[in-house]
């Protein structure tokens, strides 16, 4: 959790309104991701102001989290340098130089959090162990606010947290291009030259204090990087442990028999019960570092997974355990068998996921699939292999628009179980040549992704049937050009959202060829697992489903470039850009009348549809210079006539 304060950077009163209008909302969201608002000051966009603003705040209560909301208004770093390189220089005046950075200048380093939309990018700084963000106008963005700000934080504390070893208080020492004065040579014993007493001067003694700071920090700091390294190296050797345990004579991929024929289990079931009897079944990716025990825990609910930050020791890690989710409800043989785990900056658990894209974006990497193209998930109740059937990106925000519930473990029909099967493979970045029928089981796998806040790799596998070839022809498997992405990919890199049906009425017009069942499938294919996803509970204590929906409204000028662009929720009016869109060319002037909100089919007080509006112009002809009367030619002496064979 993180306590944090908003400031809005004021250029224009519609700033303020902005802000205002949303700001119950925009708190809700950030506290669903652990952001809890504590102050909203707004403040001019004078470089000024707005370090007497944040000085003030650091000098009362201060939170820990800094977050600067409409600051930014150009692609590059100039507008964050304009307002902000003011605040920062008075913070950098405050910071003090220990003995180890003598003859240095002490500098706040500030890091570029990336492009949040359309090229406009976000900062971030860290100072006194608080952590500055400024972000741009959530309009250039094509993002809404809360949104833009969760995407914006989960960046910045990726950022310093990945380089807190390098910066640990976040700052860069740099030469100090000062003429150094020579001091003269005071002679002390080792002890009494960081212990402060009598008859230091007062230089000296805040020499030794600010050294015995650094001493404390830097043991601190020590301590806080050997805790991380070690829990890393005790989850490689617990992990190193229980795979031996598992697989004493290393037989993963045995073809062994009992006396009476039967193959024998890969994993040791019996030794692994002994360790924790909450260990329901081993999961692994071929060639990966995916090779894991899959835990169950009982008491798991809505509010609290217990091995999500436990081990399988049932001791305290923050790398957790792979564990079955809660809403599977017959665990291990239920229809959609859910796994979790942790995307580990180390590689373990189930960082491997997101190797089937270009690292953190939507560029999948087909090659890597052909080679991972199947996960064994074994249990107690015998070895299986699963081909994957879909590998997709989604979101757990409502805000990212039309919200899909990839964590369902039961169906209430087959025309359900068949339409989420339709709704996970139309999200996929590949096509794979899986068939799959209602008679089949899935195993699901997700872990945590960062091309926005709140996003997933999901990683969806079909049961090998009895009798089946368990490997796939990789060669027919193709990327798919259409993904179905959530609404935020399309506001933010742009590209046409593909218009989603149902599975029956996708297989009645031809255009499934993955499916192999008997066909006319009885029951609903509402996905009652969507619907009831993520219940905000009522004064009786029942589940209420919000219900919301988002839609993009972009607004172009005449040459089609972007003047603004919102993410507005279902049935609430669309807003205008306070700019007003100018053009001309070399015959019109074109004068602003209003923007085009005669749209078929779209309800501008109440949107239904994403839409884009364009400029209704009056033309206005340019007066076009008449040409000059031509005089005639003068005389020009001395140029002779060409000769015949010139000519």
């Amino acid at each position: 959790m993180h306590t944090c304060e908003l400031f809005s950077i004021r250029k224009s009163k519609l700033d303020f309104d902005v802000l205002s209008t949303d700001f119950d909302f925009i708190t809700t969201v950030l506290a669903e991701q652990g952001i809890i608002v504590r102050y909203k000051t707004d403040v001019s966009a004078d470089p000024k102001r707005i370090s007497e603003a944040v000085a003030a705040s650091l000098e009362g209560d201060p939170s820990e989290l800094y977050l600067f909301v409409n600051a930014l208004s150009t692609s590059d770093s100039s507008s964050f340098k304009n307002l902000f390189y003011e605040f920062i220089a008075d913070q950098e005046a405050e910071l003090t130089v220990d003995e180890e950075h003598a003859g240095m200048i002490p500098k706040l380093k500030v890091f570029s959090i990336g492009d949040l939309g359309y090229g406009y990018k976000g900062y971030c700084f860290r100072n006194k162990g608080k952590v500055f963000v400024a972000v741009p106008y959530a309009s250039l963005t094509g993002m809404n606010i809360p949104d833009l700000l969760c995407l914006a934080t989960n960046r910045a504390v990726d950022i310093l947290t990945n380089n807190r070893d390098e910066y640990p208080d976040g700052v860069v020492y740099v030469p100090d291009p000062r003429p150094k004065k020579k001091a003269p040579v005071k002679k002390e014993s080792f002890l009494m030259s960081f212990i402060p007493h009598k008859g230091d001067n007062r230089g000296d003694v805040i020499r030794k204090i600010i050294v015995l700071i650094a001493l404390i920090a830097f043991i601190i700091s020590s301590g806080y990087l050997l805790g991380v390294v070690t829990a890393g190296i005790e989850s490689d050797a617990s992990n190193t442990k229980i795979q031996q345990i598992a697989h004493p004579n290393g037989n993963e991929n045995t073809d062994e028999t009992t006396a009476d024929g039967d193959a024998l289990p890969a994993e040791d079931w019996a030794a692994l019960k002994k360790i924790n009897k909450e260990i329901v079944g081993w999961v692994r990716i071929k060639d990966t570092p995916v090779n894991y025990p899959v835990l169950l825990h009982k008491g798991d609910d809505a509010s609290y997974q217990y091995y999500l930050n436990h081990s399988y020791e049932k001791e305290y890690s923050d790398y957790g355990s792979i564990f079955v989710d809660y809403r599977s409800l017959e665990g291990v043989n239920s229809k959609n068998v859910i796994l979790h785990g942790h995307n580990m900056l180390n590689g373990s658990m189930f960082h491997e996921l997101a190797n089937y894209a270009d690292g953190y974006s939507f560029n999948p990497k087909l090659d890597y699939y052909k080679k991972h193209a199947v996960v064994t998930f074994n249990t107690p109740d015998g070895d299986a292999q699963w081909k994957i059937i879909s590998v997709f990106k989604t979101s757990t925000y409502y805000a990212h628009g039309e919200f899909f519930n990839y964590m369902q473990g039961s169906f209430n029909s087959d025309a359900e179980f068949m339409n989420f099967v339709y709704n996970v493979r139309i999200r996929s970045m590949f096509n794979t040549p899986v068939m799959v029928n209602e008679d089949d089981q899935i195993l699901t796998l997700s872990t945590c992704s960062y091309e926005f806040g709140g996003f997933r790799t999901v990683v969806v596998a079909r049961k090998v049937r009895p009798g089946e070839d368990p490997n796939v022809d990789v060669q027919l498997a193709s990327i798919n050009s259409s993904p179905l992405y959530p609404d935020v990919y399309y506001s933010s890199y742009g590209g046409y959202r593909p218009d989603p049906l149902t599975f029956k009425t996708a297989y009645a017009n031809g255009s499934i060829s993955w499916y192999d069942g008997k066909g006319n499938l009885e029951g609903s294919e509402t996905l009652t697992g969507t619907i009831s996803a993520n219940p905000i509970p009522g004064d009786d204590n029942t589940a209420q489903t919000p219900s919301y929906t988002y839609f993009t409204v972009t607004y172009r000028n005449y040459d089609n470039s972007q003047i603004a662009a919102y993410t507005v929720k279902k049935g609430d009016p669309v807003p205008v850009p306070e700019v007003i869109p100018t053009y001309e060319d070399e015959y019109y002037t074109y004068k602003f009348i209003e923007w085009n909100r005669k749209v078929s089919g779209v309800n501008f007080n109440a949107l239904n549809t994403s839409v884009t509006i364009y400029p209704r112009y009056e033309y206005i002809p340019k007066e076009i210079p008449t040409e000059e009367e031509p005089t005639e030619p003068e005389e020009v002496e001395n140029v002779e006539e060409p000769t015949e064979a010139e000519e």
